[in-house]
């Protein structure tokens, strides 16, 4: 099994713009390249990792690989979370 944070293979998708996101719920996007948290997207014309780009991805070492039902990654920045003062 490859290592790295598991990331369930639904939650990554394809912006029509070839942006690749991870889909958090609740407007929550982030590029997996840049790790920046996106918000007013629109996911018209999205779609699925498919396994090629998924290819791509681990022969660019962005993912350690992937199954059937998860991407691993090596990291990615957290979403940054309001403190209590």
């Amino acid at each position: 099994m490859p290592e790295g944070l598991a990331i369930n293979r639904r939650w990554i998708l394809v912006l029509n713009n070839g942006i690749i996101i991870i889909d958090w719920g609740n407007g929550i996007l982030q590029d997996i390249h840049t790790g920046e948290f996106l918000s007013g997207l629109s996911l018209v014309g999205s779609h699925a990792i498919l396994d090629e780009q998924l290819d791509w991805l681990k022969r660019t070492a962005t993912i350690t690989g992937y199954d059937e039902s998860n991407v691993y990654f090596t990291s990615l920045p957290e979403y940054p979370k309001d403190t209590l003062e």
